[in-house]
């Protein structure tokens, strides 16, 4: 427990709501509280919204919530499978996804499920190896949209048109986001990252252009 105190000073209650079983998941432990850094509470709720979209366009159709729900029953974690997929599949089998049970769920508790189930989805576009969703990356691009107040249809939108662009360019990556914000870019990748936060921006159909969004993203670092 002296590993998760540590890594979750502030949002303990949440941590409390992660069952024993994902307590002792390597990959959960890595993920969840890289993810808890980056994107501590309220950017969550935002998140799991862009990871889904962009998990949609790398091809992975994932409802992150409800698969934190999944993973957090299951009396099994990610480690005693051959691949993230046949994980899915025994959650799918074993621990449906059970709506009613959710709702009665504490607002902790569902927080707990959307660190969970973000990191689930994060290893299972990883293993679909079209995006691979880097966690700092994530907390720059949500930090810095976060501010718009885009209706969830828009935040939706934006990530599955930056991260459709991104995925095509073949010349830059989910991280070089971070990159980006950061002022360390490669400047050859400029071009590529730059028309995906507008093909985001278009299909969101947002007034915010690509640099309005850029120097959001550097306020946000």
């Amino acid at each position: 427990m002296g590993f998760w105190s540590g890594l979750w000073n502030g949002i303990k209650s949440i941590a409390n709501s992660i069952s024993m079983v994902l307590k002792e998941s390597p990959l959960v432990r890595s993920l969840v509280t890289t993810l808890a850094a980056a994107l501590p509470p309220p950017f969550d709720v935002v998140a799991v919204i862009a990871v889904q979209a962009l998990a949609a366009s790398a091809g992975v159709q994932e409802k992150p919530e409800e698969l934190g729900f999944q993973m957090n029953e299951a009396d099994k974690k990610p480690e005693d499978f051959g691949s993230f997929k046949e994980y899915k599949e025994y959650l799918d089998r074993e621990y449906p996804f059970d709506q009613e049970k959710f709702d009665k769920l504490s607002d902790e508790q569902k927080a707990a499920c959307r660190y969970v189930g973000m990191a689930g989805t994060i290893q299972e576009v990883q293993e679909a190896k079209n995006l691979e969703l880097n966690p700092e990356a994530l907390g720059v691009l949500v930090k810095g949209i976060a501010g718009f107040k885009w209706s969830d249809q828009q935040i939706n939108a934006f990530a599955h048109g930056l991260g459709t662009s991104l995925s095509s360019s073949g010349n830059a990556s989910f991280e070089d986001i971070g990159a980006l914000a950061k002022g360390s870019l490669n400047p050859d990748k400029w071009d590529s990252v730059e028309g995906a936060i507008s093909a985001g921006a278009k299909e969101a159909g947002v007034k915010q252009d690509s640099a309005a969004i850029f120097a959001s993203l550097q306020e946000n670092v």
